[in-house]
């Protein structure tokens, strides 16, 4: 596996290409957003680990980007900001995980292990019912017709389909797909329920989303 560090504290940036490369891995290191992706253009890169803040091109929009882009390399963010409207922010941007400084190795190399194995896993397309989800383009096409998800639905339907016929918690939810150790105040997860239901209703007969009160939600199949 080739990891691409880009980190502008360059004693943190080398300590880690040092110990990675100690694992067994092949690591380069750039110190800015802009060699970021001009590194990504020329060389196979398996996974990126961003730092939020760098000078010129924040990781940020580095994400932004190569979401734009259709680069679908796993990216992992590193930050100093635990703000959860920061770390949602990064993940709606296109990565993958996030973990906050200062952080052990050990930890890190785990997210890095989870990050790879889903996309070693996942194959392009994903079906359910009479439907098929596009994992590439987050597509659901159906005998009455297509549509697009947005990031956050696409990896909700993702978790939900993974999980079929088991009751998910609100708190599962806020861990697994939008990466958070606690229980959010705000609607946003119901809201995004609720438009994937919707979009779902558009090209299905089917219910798939079913409301478990008191304890969750279940997907079911058929």
């Amino acid at each position: 596996m080739h990891i691409l560090i880009a980190e502008d504290e360059k004693s943190l940036a080398q300590s880690l290409q040092k110990s990675f490369l100690a694992e067994g891995f092949e690591a380069s290191v750039v110190f800015d957003g802009k060699s970021a992706l001009e590194f990504i253009k020329s060389h196979s890169v398996d996974l990126l680990l961003l730092d939020w803040r760098m000078p010129g091109l924040s990781g940020y929009e580095v994400c932004k980007k190569l979401h734009s882009q259709g680069n679908k390399i796993p990216i992992i963010l590193l930050t100093a900001l635990s703000d959860v409207s920061n770390k949602v922010q990064a993940l709606n941007a296109g990565a993958d995980d996030y973990i906050t400084k200062p952080f052990a190795f050990k930890e890190l190399m785990a997210r890095i292990q989870a990050v790879s194995r889903r996309f070693k896993n996942a194959s392009d397309s994903l079906s359910f019912g009479s439907c098929s989800l596009n994992l590439i383009t987050h597509e659901i096409k159906s005998e009455k017709g297509n549509l697009k998800l947005s990031e956050k639905e696409f990896e909700l339907l993702f978790y939900f389909v993974q999980h079929k016929n088991s009751i998910i918690t609100r708190e599962q939810i806020a861990t697994d797909v939008w990466k958070l150790n606690f229980l959010p105040s705000t609607n946003f997860i119901e809201t995004t329920i609720k438009n994937l239901r919707k979009k779902l209703g558009e090209i299905t007969d089917c219910n798939h989303i079913k409301t478990v009160y008191g304890e969750g939600y279940t997907f079911i199949e058929e």
